[in-house]
């Protein structure tokens, strides 16, 4: 069960984890953050990041998403205490629901699949975007702004997660179960080709 995920015992790979994958990813926001799909409607690749490291590195990978966009945020500028606190939410939350929706971290059944598309590409980019709400609710931010501001935040997450996101599992996750840094859900073992009994 996924909830085993919060029960595991955590050692100091678990927090070293955190700091490599914060790293990684402020890095990757801070180089990647000004891609453009068409003019005037920027992607941000870096956050196909979110679903692969939350799938894979579990709880550490999701804290460390957070923590990375804030050290993104801080270096371009975006240090206002409301901004920083969306980030975190938003980030964590970018590699949370991916965590406890998908069953299989490298994509290997069609189930799995399914659950990327509809919880990670739909549901958690949905999710993250409107987490400008908190701002509006907070007084922060004009209701006028957040309209024109979520729906490119939904289609920057949208679009780097159906793309990038599956391409980058598919590699990532045999180093890292081979590593033994896998900390995401139980998953069931595929077999790619027959057994030699089930052939018979």
């Amino acid at each position: 069960m996924w909830t085993s995920v919060f029960r595991r015992k955590w050692t100091t790979v678990d927090f070293v984890l955190i700091v490599v994958t914060a790293a990684l990813y402020a890095v990757a926001l801070l180089m990647l953050a000004q891609i453009k799909l068409i003019p005037s409607v920027p992607i941000r690749p870096a956050n196909a990041l979110q679903p692969v490291f939350g799938i894979l590195f579990g709880i550490p990978g999701c804290i460390g998403l957070a923590f990375g966009n804030m050290v993104s945020d801080l270096f371009q500028g975006s240090a206002a205490p409301h901004i920083l606190i969306a980030g975190l939410i938003s980030n964590f939350l970018g590699g949370f629901i991916p965590l406890i929706a998908v069953s299989h971290p490298a994509l290997k059944t069609t189930r799995s699949y399914v659950q990327y598309y509809v919880f990670v590409v739909v549901i958690a980019s949905a999710v993250v975007a409107c987490t400008i709400l908190l701002n509006v609710a907070l007084g922060f931010t004009p209701m006028e702004i957040a309209a024109l501001f979520v729906p490119t935040v939904f289609l920057n997450q949208a679009i780097a997660t159906a793309v990038l996101g599956p391409v980058l599992l598919k590699l990532l996750f045999p180093f890292v179960k081979r590593a033994g840094l896998y900390r995401g859900r139980p998953y069931e073992s595929i077999a790619l080709l027959p057994t030699r009994s089930q052939l018979q």
